[in-house]
């Protein structure tokens, strides 16, 4: 009997060559490679446009603020029809102690190194009785007024001559109103920076009255849109982060729009204009577009995107 024999023939199994191994490192490199620009492209857009909508936020927020305030500039204010060469608004804003009627007025491109403002930006200084109804009351037949001074009782109102430095005296027929300045005050009495022109007693009203300023800080590294209330003063506050430029221009009674009006009486309605920028550079843009503002034009030249944002805003309470 014959025994056939099968031999099985063994299968050899073959590795990867180095040529095989460094082509396929070569394409895994070269796909991590897209997939890793197209996250650092999305990454990138990611963070534009949380800085550009940061942006965005801050020009609305401060420019609602400030819309706000000048729609109530001259709010009761708007009976005083005489000038003021001796109040002094604030020592930290150029030209104080200048003639002005207390409703609304403004320093155009201010210029005066070292005080607080940046450079060429506008000023905005907005006068007007508080609207709080616990920032008035009338006066009755105990509460004496002369042409210095102002006794109330019991003294109820903000009125002293650090913090609630200004306020206001109004006829109850509304024919006239006296803004005033708090030179001291001792106990139930007020005293007057400078004297009234008219008489007020039994039945007139008295108010605190804001004096707020609006300008740009100097910080070249985080500018930003300041406010302050000198009637109700806690220093200057940041409306708006991160921005440039604050210029103004003011629509006047005939119509015409001036960057600094000859007589502040005349101002109907204010043009904002406001421009922010990125809170980083963007690195490789350089941003070469031009923005006008009012008398400015601007073309900044470097890595931050920016945003412009105007707006007319009517004084609803001048010129009645």
């Amino acid at each position: 009997m014959r025994i056939r024999v099968i031999q099985e023939k063994k299968t050899q199994n073959h590795g990867f060559t180095l040529i095989e191994l460094l082509i396929a490192m070569v394409i895994s490199l070269m796909v991590m490679g897209a997939i890793y620009g197209t996250f650092k492209s999305q990454q990138d857009s990611f963070i534009i446009q949380d800085q550009v909508t940061a942006m965005q936020q801050n020009l609305r927020g401060g420019m609602y603020v400030m819309s706000r305030d000048i729609q109530m500039a001259g709010f009761i204010t708007n009976f005083d029809s005489r000038t003021y060469t001796n109040i002094s608004w604030d020592t930290t804003v150029p030209g104080t102690n200048e003639v002005i009627r207390p409703l609304i007025y403004g320093r155009n491109n201010d210029s005066v190194n070292g005080n607080g403002v940046k450079n060429n930006t506008d000023v905005l200084v907005i006068i007007k009785a508080s609207n709080d109804p616990a920032d008035s009351r009338q006066l009755a037949s105990g509460d004496p007024v002369t042409n210095t001074t102002l006794t109330l009782s019991p003294f109820d109102l903000n009125l002293d001559a650090s913090t609630y430095k200004f306020g206001l005296l109004v006829k109850s027929d509304l024919s006239r109103a006296e803004i005033f300045q708090v030179q001291s005050k001792a106990g139930n009495v007020v005293t007057f920076t400078n004297p009234l022109q008219e008489n007020y007693g039994n039945g007139d009203r008295v108010y605190r009255a804001d004096v707020i300023i609006y300008k740009v800080n100097e910080d070249a590294t985080h500018p930003s849109l300041l406010r302050q209330n000198l009637g109700n003063d806690n220093g200057f506050q940041i409306v708006a982060e991160n921005v440039d430029n604050l210029q103004l221009q003011y629509v006047l009674a005939n119509g015409s729009t001036v960057d600094n009006p000859a007589q502040w009486a005349d101002v109907r309605a204010v043009q904002i204009c406001l421009l922010a920028r990125s809170d980083r550079i963007n690195r490789g843009y350089t941003n070469t577009k031009t923005y006008t503002m009012g008398d400015q034009a601007i073309t900044p030249g470097d890595g931050y995107r920016r945003k412009l944002l105007t707006a007319l805003v009517k004084t609803r309470n001048v010129g009645l």
